[in-house]
This record gives structure tokens, C-alpha cells and sequence, in this order.
């Protein structure tokens, strides 16, 4: 009686090497390679310059200037969705630059960057073309 269990001897390997030696073999490489780019990640992130900006005191700057300005609604509505893109293009900026930015009244304690004065230079630099921009 023939054993059906039974394989013969050329299905356990290939070009002489055997199949589970393979197997490991790339299992390991596949865990060496992503190790590298793991590592290579983790220190671009210890790079990173942590930074806080007082989101809530320049949007309500500007909120109370454009209250005082008794424009239309309309052109208040405009004007305000104009300043928050402004302030999400220069927080944006910030990140790409290889910062991360926190906002300040969500730091409990610490000593990190204060930007809060570059995004509003900035975001008035954004608005230029709009009279009146600047809170």
C-alpha cells in the first residue's frame, strides 16, 4: 500500500536550497528592512521642533476688530474664512518646516517656542491684499 502522507523529496526544495531555509531566510530580510526604515523614521521624528501658538487670542483678535469694523455679514463671513485659511496656510507652513505645533492653551507646562507672533506676521502678510486685515 502506498502512503498518501507522503511527498516526495523534490517538492521540499528549490535550486537546492530548502524551502523553509527560504522562507526564513526572507523573513528575516523583510524584518531587517523594515526595522531600517522604522529606526530611519523615529529619528526624523526626535528632529522635530515642538512649538506653541495662542490660537485663541489672534482669532480673537480678530474677530473683535472685524466686530468693531461694523462691516456687512457677508463681508465679515469672507473676511473671516479668509483669515482662517491664512492661519491654517501658516500653521501648515510651520509643520513643513519640520515643527510641531501645539496650541498653547493646551500645554499643561513646559518650555517650548512660542510662535505665536511669526503665524500672525504671517497670516498678516496672507491678508495683504485684504484692507483692513490686521487686528
Amino acid at each position: 500500500m502506498k502512503n498518501i502522507l507522503a511527498t516526495s523529496a523534490m517538492s521540499k526544495w528549490f535550486a537546492g536550497l530548502n524551502l523553509t531555509a527560504i522562507a526564513l531566510g526572507a523573513s528575516m530580510l523583510a524584518s531587517t528592512l523594515w526595522g531600517v526604515w522604522a529606526t530611519h523614521k523615529l529619528l526624523d521624528l526626535q528632529k522635530r521642533e515642538v512649538v506653541t501658538v495662542q490660537l485663541s487670542r489672534i482669532m480673537g483678535e480678530f474677530i473683535q476688530a472685524e466686530a468693531r469694523a461694523g462691516r456687512p455679514p457677508e463681508e465679515t463671513k469672507s473676511r473671516v474664512q479668509a483669515y482662517l485659511q491664512a492661519v491654517q496656510a501658516s500653521v501648515q507652513r510651520l509643520s513643513r518646516d519640520g515643527r510641531t505645533v501645539l496650541v498653547a492653551e493646551a500645554v499643561v507646562a513646559g518650555s517650548t517656542p512660542d510662535f505665536t507672533a511669526a503665524v500672525r506676521a504671517d497670516v498678516a502678510h496672507r491678508m495683504g491684499a485684504l484692507p483692513d486685515a490686521q487686528p
